[in-house]
């Protein structure tokens, strides 16, 4: 609902400017001197130059077209910059789309008429006339301007993109983007005042003159940005090689990988899949983005599909376009919904472990340095994940019994203590049940030891599949189980073992192409009540279990029935 809510709210912000802006250019046409016809033409032609070599970033753009804008409101005024700025604007990104719907377009161009309106007013109310040439008596109602202008561009530009979905993941800061913003104002306006200058005292010739140091702010600004931009990668890597070594487990790389790649490019959703028990199937473990809870609903398999191949072959892919690549075309998922995919595998020495995958609706969002560094993220993050599998797998093979497959005594005996002491804060209760098989020494007399080990692995089976989530199964010694049940008290705990008793009862157990009964004596003990520790509780079951085996065995009894 959160989400479905941001998504309305940003499409009518989106409208209401649109509709505001175009009311603005209709109500301003009257207003338009079109004897300067030709210098609309030039400065729109201007301003669409600015804007095919505007600088993009996660948060917007940079462009030295408030240089032109500046130019054609000394000259003409508000009516004119408004219209030349919307047009050159409108063309622009109409004609290099760089992927965006076309409400974003027209919200670019006519957020513009809002913001040269506001300033227009300000600089008027300041004492400051149009057409009048430049002068000393214009310093404060141009600074007014300036100044109103970026904050109304800023302000409504940020409220855009705060009610964009997935907005939160742009690691880039609004005070990054503010700075940026300040620098390119900074260095437009004396330009854009000494074109209309030069406009008044040599005409077109002294305006496309100095149109060229335009260009070389604009220039000088991308290179600056592209640094910057380049220093969060490099913090990035930082990032991720600092958490790796805080021992993290793979589902928790997982997020690390997507939330440090927004550092690195601004994405829309994004997934990282991991290896699952089943060979050659990888299950998705971390998601964001809008369909975030779709995506850790899916899974992919090794060689099937686009994302199955580069899991089959381990090596990094980029999409342009969706649309336009045959390679990704009829298949489902991001690749239906975005137009720009990254696929990067994790790669470690035992193999591909893995998938990261984003995917942003704007074409041509990635390129070949995003690639590159978030391939050496992955990389990073694959030798950590596999190490961490490798750990775990240790820590399961300590912790259980061999035979069985369920935890041992070592790892009962240790959440055995850490439950305690969880209750003790809680004040929940915690029960143990003690079971073990009746006459199991009959059993390993008449059909061997194997046949014993088989019972165990079969009773071991079906205590598990008896108790489910409500507790923890663990191989006491021999033929003796525990079951603890944090959060349950004796009674429930006693329903529990005589569920437990009846299952067993009625299971059979095939021997040697022979069904045998299987009978099992339970004891259970709870606290608090029962036992003041750790040790009084284990005692206080075992001597449960001791008096279900006086009263003649397969029967259960709370110790505090005795």
């Amino acid at each position: 609902m959160v989400k479905g809510g941001r998504n309305l709210t940003h499409i009518a912000y989106t409208w209401l400017i649109i509709i505001l802006g175009l009311w603005g250019l209709v109500r301003q046409f009257s207003s338009l001197d079109l004897d300067y016809c030709r210098f609309f033409v030039l400065f729109m032609a201007m301003g669409v130059v600015t804007e095919w070599l505007a600088v993009n970033f996660p948060r917007g753009q940079l462009s030295g077209g408030f240089a032109v804008v500046m130019a054609v409101f000394l000259t003409c005024g508000t009516p004119a910059a408004a219209w030349v700025g919307a047009l050159a604007t409108l063309c622009a990104q109409g004609i290099v789309n760089r992927g965006n719907p076309l409400r974003t377009i027209l919200f670019n161009a006519t957020q513009h008429v809002l913001a040269v309106t506001a300033a227009g007013y300000v600089f008027s109310a300041a004492g400051g006339r149009t057409g009048i040439g430049v002068s000393l008596e214009l310093a404060l109602p141009l600074l007014a301007f300036v100044l109103v202008y970026f904050g109304a561009n800023f302000l409504l530009v940020a409220l855009y993109q705060q009610q964009m979905p997935g907005y939160r993941r742009i690691t880039l800061s609004w005070w990054d983007v503010f700075r940026w913003g300040a620098l390119t104002y900074l260095f437009t306006a004396p330009l854009g005042v000494l074109m209309a200058l030069l406009y008044s005292q040599m005409g077109y010739g002294g305006v496309l003159l100095f149109f060229f140091p335009v260009l070389v702010v604009q220039l000088v600004l991308r290179m600056y940005v592209h640094l910057e931009l380049a220093n969060r990668e490099l913090i990035a890597l930082y990032q991720v090689a600092r958490k790796l070594g805080e021992g993290l487990d793979p589902e928790q790389i997982a997020e690390l990988i997507l939330r440090e790649a927004g550092r690195v490019v601004h994405y829309h959703s994004g997934v990282v899949y991991l290896l699952a028990e089943e060979p050659g199937c990888y299950r998705a473990k971390a998601a964001t983005g809008p369909f975030q809870d779709d995506l850790l609903r899916t899974m992919v398999r090794s060689g099937e599909g686009f994302a199955g191949r580069i899991l089959r072959e381990g090596q990094p892919e980029l999409i342009y376009d969706s649309r336009e690549d045959p390679r990704v075309s009829g298949e489902g998922g991001l690749s239906r919904v975005y137009r720009s995919l990254m696929f990067i595998p994790l790669v470690a020495d035992a193999g591909v472990i893995g998938l990261l995958l984003l995917g942003e609706k704007r074409r041509m969002a990635f390129d070949e340095n995003h690639l590159d560094t978030l391939t050496v993220i992955a990389v990073q993050a694959a030798v950590a994940m596999a190490n961490a599998l490798l750990v775990h797998r240790l820590e399961e093979s300590a912790n259980t019994d061999g035979l069985t497959g369920i935890y041992n005594h070592r790892y009962f005996l240790r959440r055995m203590s850490e439950e305690y002491r969880r209750t003790s804060t809680s004040g929940l209760p915690l029960a143990l049940i003690m079971l073990d098989v009746d006459d199991f020494k009959r059993i390993n007399d008449s059909f061997g030891h194997p046949a014993g080990d088989a019972v165990l692995v079969e009773l071991a089976a079906l205590l598990r599949e008896g108790v489910g989530e409500a507790g923890v199964v663990c191989r006491y010694g021999g033929e003796e189980f525990a079951v603890l049940l944090p959060g349950t008290d004796a009674p429930a705990a006693g329903s529990l073992a005589e569920n437990l008793r009846q299952m067993v009862r009625e299971h059979p157990f095939p021997l040697n192409r022979l069904s045998v009964q299987v009978r099992i004596s339970l004891g259970v003990a709870a606290c608090p009540g029962d036992a003041r520790d750790v040790d009084d509780l284990v005692q206080r079951a075992d001597q449960a279990l001791y008096r279900a085996k006086k009263r003649g065995k397969d029967c259960v009894v709370l110790y505090r029935e005795q």
